[in-house]
């Protein structure tokens, strides 16, 4: 299920493709997800491209020796199954559809938002992943921090370098990931940067998942 935001005068073009009216929260959504696809429009907006995530997203949690201090400190990244592109055909005119499903592997991303503020608090609490700011780059943005030192975590070695505990290349750096699958009230629209890998299936066989719990 997503909920849509459908302006007073569209109401009727989104009741007629299907959509349901929630009169708590006052707000149109759509109940079957291979239905999203009707609703282009409304979930779009101005967007070329968007990701729909579906049901639950993992938080996975990996270990790399800090570049700063030399220490082993745990770094946590995303991680996305299942989930619906959409696309503007408009702007994509080589395209055959306007949306593809991904459900079978798991992939890493190094941010998804939004993400509750709960589950932000606890990252950033737990796992030192807060804002921060990157003299490489200089631009502050979401990231890991050494849980020694407190040196940020830079993206690129995190998700560019082969030895980096995110690039999954073999079933031993799979089981060295914990994941921990959070489920979502309804499905919601997302920004992701997404990455994947021919050894991503490795993931879902090898590594350690569990349900995630707010402790």
């Amino acid at each position: 299920m997503i909920y849509l935001d459908v302006p007073f005068q569209e109401k009727d073009e989104a009741k007629q493709l299907g959509a349901w009216w929630d009169a708590e929260r006052k707000k149109w959504y759509v109940r079957n997800q291979k239905d999203y696809p009707k609703f282009l429009k409304w979930i779009l907006k101005d967007e070329e491209e968007v990701y729909i995530l579906c049901d639950h997203f993992y938080i996975v949690v990996g270990t790399r020796k800090c570049y700063k201090c030399g220490k082993d400190t745990e770094v946590v990244a995303f991680g996305v199954e299942k989930y619906c592109t959409l696309i503007d055909e408009t702007v994509f005119a080589n395209v055959d559809q306007n949306f593809e499903w991904s459900d079978n592997e798991i992939h890493i991303a190094s941010m998804i938002s939004p993400i509750s503020e709960e589950i932000l608090s606890f990252l950033c609490d737990k796992y030192g992943f807060h804002m921060g700011y990157s003299h490489a780059v200089q631009d502050s943005y979401m990231a890991n921090h050494c849980s020694h030192c407190k040196a940020l975590q830079g993206q690129f070695f995190l998700y560019e370098e082969v030895d980096s505990p995110f690039f999954i290349d073999s079933r031993e750096k799979a089981q060295a990931l914990k994941l921990y699958k959070v489920k979502l009230e309804h499905d919601i629209v997302t920004e992701a940067d997404i990455g994947w890998s021919s050894a991503d299936s490795l993931i879902k066989k090898f590594a350690q998942i569990q349900d995630f719990q707010m402790k």
